[in-house]
């Protein structure tokens, strides 16, 4: 009796599990069959889940049902998003589901980047008197008169379209990205203006270094080459130069974010070095020669603070930068000058006279404002090519057109008395402005 139930029990499992077997009704794989209700949930992954499939249908598969615990802990990890075919670029962002306390999923930035630019800048015209004239033969090119100056004077010293170059890069520190650190180094290709001119054989044109004769209170020049004798030929060379580096570096701390965008304080340390200066010397028929160099320094040491944010759509991106770096400026300024007459050497030049010719420095508070606007466009998952804007200004720098006083007490190397030119350490506002052209590299 017993075995013919147990042969009937038998019979009946297997009725059941054909009929299962016809209805497509599938069993996970890895169910725990030996796991009580008191046992600890183990970690499974959930297997893909096809949206179009109902609740109703009986090809669902369990296995789709099952919770991952490890989803609902603090720390790990959920990926949203979408896979670019077109470059394999991953369009998704990675955010922590519950570490942040105010319930929203939290922004994944790269833990690492790096940028290269390149910088293409215009900058402010540098004051300054006019500092060679030209007119015809004969002529005294004084300014006011015949003379049209040729170098200064009028807008200033120009030196147009400036390339440079800023290499930047920063980490964030801890899974949770609040807190990162970052640096720059930043510069400019020693910009400069130069102007060079010759006379012919009959002195043509008229060439003169200009300047405001106290004496005779009147216009006068210093003649380079005028077509009178013993003054015919001349050669006179003018050149300005500018040069500016400068590097800092971050504390980066978390402000607010979300899956598409992130803002961060920043606050640390500021050096600026900008450097000018304006030379003219000339030579009259290979026995007079003048020389005179106007030099001046800034170098800027201070705190910053700003905001950085960025925002993140696919494979664009848009980032600004406000801010401001404020301390000392520390300015000096040198002024060098030199005449020959044959063999004979005399220590002043035209504009540099034994009333201006030194060394001179001062310290003084500034600040130096940047503003920065930057759009990204996303190759690969790591490669990122931008292009964007930048600001710089200088509160008060001493710039070498301005230390030039151009009136002039001519008595001077003869009576030994005279208190003009004077020396002139005067504070200008400048500024920077341009496109940078960069790649970014994010891991």
């Amino acid at each position: 009796m017993k075995i013919s139930n147990f042969v009937l029990s038998l019979a009946f499992a297997g009725l059941c599990l054909n009929q299962a077997s016809a209805q497509g009704v599938s069993y996970p794989n890895n169910a725990a069959a030996s796991r009580s209700i008191g046992d600890s949930p183990a970690t499974v992954r959930p297997a893909p889940f096809n949206a179009a499939r109902s609740l109703s249908d009986h090809s669902v598969d369990f296995a789709a049902a099952q919770v991952d615990s490890s989803l609902s802990q603090g720390g790990e990890y959920a990926y949203q998003g979408s896979y670019d075919p077109v470059g394999s670029y991953d369009t998704g962002s990675y955010y922590v589901t519950s570490s942040d306390a105010s319930g929203y999923a939290m922004n994944r930035s790269p833990k690492v980047w790096f940028d290269s630019e390149t910088l293409l800048w215009f900058t402010k015209s540098v004051a300054s008197p006019a500092l060679v004239n030209i007119s015809g033969a004969g002529d005294l090119p004084v300014t006011g008169g015949a003379g049209v100056p040729v170098f200064g004077g009028g807008d200033g010293i120009d030196y147009g379209l400036t390339p440079g170059f800023r290499i930047s890069g920063g980490m964030y520190l801890g899974e949770e990205q609040k807190v990162g650190i970052g640096g720059r180094v930043y510069g400019l290709y020693d910009p400069s203006k130069t102007y060079k001119l010759a006379s012919d054989g009959s002195g043509n044109p008229s060439i003169g270094i200009p300047f405001y004769d106290t004496f005779n209170n009147q216009e006068n020049a210093y003649l380079v080459a005028n077509g009178i004798l013993p003054i015919t030929i001349g050669t006179v060379k003018a050149r300005s130069d500018l040069d500016m580096y400068g590097a800092d570096g971050s504390l980066y701390l978390l402000l607010t974010r979300s899956d598409s965008m992130r803002m961060d304080l920043l606050g640390g340390y500021t050096y600026n070095l900008l450097k000018n200066s304006v030379a003219v010397e000339s030579n009259s028929n290979g026995i007079f020669t003048t020389n005179d160099l106007f030099a001046t320094k800034n170098t800027f040491n201070g705190g910053h603070l700003g905001v950085l944010s960025s925002v993140n759509r696919s494979r664009i991106s848009f980032s600004t930068l406000a801010k401001v770096a404020f301390g000392s400026m520390q300015q000096t300024g040198s002024i060098r000058g030199f005449s020959s007459v044959g063999p004979t050497v005399l220590g002043a030049g035209i504009l540099t006279q034994p009333s201006n010719i030194g060394e001179y420095s001062r310290d003084t508070f500034a600040f130096i404002p940047e503003l920065g606007l930057k759009l990204g466009f996303a190759a690969r998952q790591n490669v990122q090519f931008t292009v964007g804007y930048t600001m710089m200004m200088w509160s008060g720098v001493a710039l070498a057109g301005s230390s030039i006083d151009n009136a002039i007490d001519p008595t001077q190397l003869v009576f030994g008395t005279g208190t003009r030119p004077n020396p002139m350490l005067s504070s200008d506002t400048f500024w920077m402005q341009g496109v940078d052209l960069g790649v970014n590299l994010s891991f």
